[in-house]
């Protein structure tokens, strides 16, 4: 075996413990929900971070720049379903200033035993993808969050 496919073998085992750990280390929502995020496609410059809380009466989702010294003007579209039903759509609703001290922040009502979908999109004032994700949350957890770049 040669050095170049140890070191190969190598980096793959501490990248997959690295995502283990991850995955052990992630902080239980309420009733035990779990957050999966799942990172794929293209497009998305991934500049903002999601962060999602669960409570009996009410979801609270906040996006905020990935870079702490980042600001942002920019367009947030989004959709949220329950039970496959539209409860809130919006198109490119503008945010000003946004940063980790200012994160848009959308609050949705819940529902005991109702399935619940987001889909979300943040560009810039020419049209590029900052972020994108989709997430399906069940009545007992959250079922898939994709970060779609």
């Amino acid at each position: 075996m040669s050095n170049t496919t140890k070191l190969l073998m190598i980096i793959l085992m501490v990248v997959t413990a690295v995502v283990v750990v991850q995955l052990i280390n992630q902080p239980m929502g309420e009733k035990g929900a779990v957050q999966q995020e799942i990172i794929m496609g293209k497009g998305s410059l991934d500049a903002f971070v999601s962060e999602s809380h669960n409570y009996e009466d009410r979801f609270l989702f906040t996006y905020t720049p990935k870079n702490p010294d980042s600001r942002f003007n920019c367009y947030m579209s989004y959709e949220f379903r329950e039970n496959g039903n539209a409860l809130e759509n919006v198109s490119e609703k503008f945010y000003e200033n946004v940063s980790v001290e200012n994160p848009i922040v959308l609050e949705f009502p819940r529902k005991e035993n109702s399935t619940y979908e987001l889909k979300t999109l943040i560009e810039d004032k020419s049209g590029i993808n900052l972020y994108k994700s989709e997430i399906k949350i069940s009545p007992s957890t959250i079922e898939n969050e994709t970060e779609i770049k």
